[in-house]
């Protein structure tokens, strides 16, 4: 790290406001453009970038830059974009799950129903997030993605086999994870 920018953080982290503006004028521009290579949208790039300036003047107090400046503000960047994707994965997975269901087409009659129904993906998406990695992959790309054994096997350079172990294991987690729950009336275990 170079000496200047060893004293741009030691300001920065006393609370030196020019210091900030220093560090966000140099690198708005580079973070909000590398973000947008994860996102592919510029304003939400942009949303990310001030997201990471913010957490930059909050924790500065606490940050400990061991490479240089940039490194550091790409790797909050990077953590950032995954965490809106990862978020919009699971967005579009309970879209999905929604449009499977029809409840995004009908006015349910019956919201106790449309409730249970939400409750019930919530609890799934819970139970699946429970599962090790690997399995956890196996089975989204199976049944979120709806691909084949073999094609997800290709996917994740494992044998066929692995990805039937994989998915034994995973219905049966999610078996004992969900099984009093899914099975429970919820307007007649609500009334007892």
């Amino acid at each position: 790290m170079q000496k200047d920018e060893n004293l741009t953080i030691q300001e920065l982290q006393k609370g030196d406001h020019n210091a900030f503006e220093y560090i966000f004028k140099s690198y708005y521009r580079l973070i909000t453009l590398f973000a947008n290579r994860f996102v592919n949208d510029l304003s939400i790039s942009q949303e990310i970038a001030g997201d990471v300036f913010a957490a930059l003047w909050e924790k500065r107090e606490q940050m400990d830059v061991s490479v240089s400046l940039k490194s550091y503000l790409f790797k909050m960047t990077q953590n950032r974009c995954l965490n809106y994707l990862k978020h919009k994965q699971i967005e579009n997975l309970y879209i999905n799950y929604l449009q499977r269901s029809d409840l995004l087409a009908s006015q349910p009659a019956d919201f106790e129903k449309a409730f249970h129904n939400k409750d019930i993906a919530l609890q799934i998406k819970t139970a699946v997030d429970s599962l090790p990695p690997q399995c956890r992959a196996v089975f989204t790309l199976s049944r979120y993605e709806h691909l084949k054994y073999r094609e997800i096997a290709e996917k994740l350079c494992i044998s066929e086999k692995t990805v039937e172990r994989h998915m034994s294991l995973a219905f049966e987690k999610l078996r004992q994870l969900l099984k009093y729950d899914l099975f429970k009336d919820p307007v007649k275990t609500e009334h007892r």
